[in-house]
């Protein structure tokens, strides 16, 4: 898959490109999909005006109250949830992709957050005061002991200095690339392609080689999981790797 020059701007030159833009330029690659970016960053503009007030309760108050945005609770995995046009057009979503919306009017309004990656629960800080805020709770503020416990409840233990560091915006996308993944692979195999063609054609540092070598080898694409494998063996020293990578090519004979 060939990029759009804007999201490969993203990815090449961190800062130039805003997330929300590449989001949408993201959602525009599936198939059948029409999406016209610059009306979506118009329409963000447009609601970002009407904001109360230039702190977190002004978002607040204009995202979930006067915008109606919510999680989505009732098909939660879906993949609208994870396409930034269905998100801005329905007004709910999934944690990171609310998320994206609080940080992408929070910047048109002056409020700096940025983005976590909690494992399981994406969402956003406020850096300033440290407040931790739950997109799919109206952004309510979230204490670190909480967070711990839910996801202990989960099975995660986590470090919470590390689990709760800002993540670059790349980092972002290729999560809800992963998400979208996921949910492919739950109900419809056959339309996981492009998301896979997408995954292959951006930086393999924002994503997990051997998960991607994985599913390239699910969806008969052996010469590319091979090439992957190869580079996680030399990066790993991994002897194992390299024979899996060579079974792999074997089968192509």
């Amino acid at each position: 898959m060939r990029l759009p020059v804007r999201l490969s701007a993203f990815f090449s030159d961190p800062g130039v490109v805003p997330l929300d833009e590449a989001l949408l330029w993201v959602a525009s690659l599936r198939p059948g999909a029409s999406v016209d970016i610059g009306e979506h960053l118009r329409l963000l503009d447009t609601w970002a005006e009407t904001a109360p007030s230039s702190d977190v309760e002004g978002l607040r108050v204009l995202v979930y109250d006067r915008l109606g945005f919510r999680g989505d609770v009732d098909d939660y995995h879906q993949p609208a949830n994870s396409y930034l046009d269905e998100v801005l057009r329905r007004r709910q979503g999934m944690p990171i992709t609310l998320a994206v919306v609080l940080l992408a009017l929070g910047r048109r309004i002056g409020v700096e957050l940025v983005p976590i990656g909690a494992p399981g629960h994406f969402l956003v800080k406020e850096p300033v005061s440290g407040s931790l805020l739950d997109p799919f709770d109206r952004a309510s503020d979230l204490q670190p002991n909480a967070l711990a416990a839910r996801m202990a409840a989960l099975g995660a233990h986590l470090d919470l200095t590390e689990a709760l560091a800002p993540i670059p915006d790349q980092a972002v996308v290729a999560r809800v690339l992963n998400n979208l993944t996921n949910t492919m692979v739950q109900r419809s195999v056959r339309d996981l392609d492009w998301v896979l063609d997408l995954r292959l054609a951006l930086p393999l540092r924002y994503q997990d080689p051997r998960a991607l070598a994985a599913l390239c080898e699910q969806r008969g694409r052996l010469d590319r999981a091979a090439e992957l494998l190869d580079l996680l063996a030399r990066a790993t020293e991994r002897e194992d790797l390299s024979r899996r990578a060579h079974a792999l090519r074997a089968r192509l004979n």
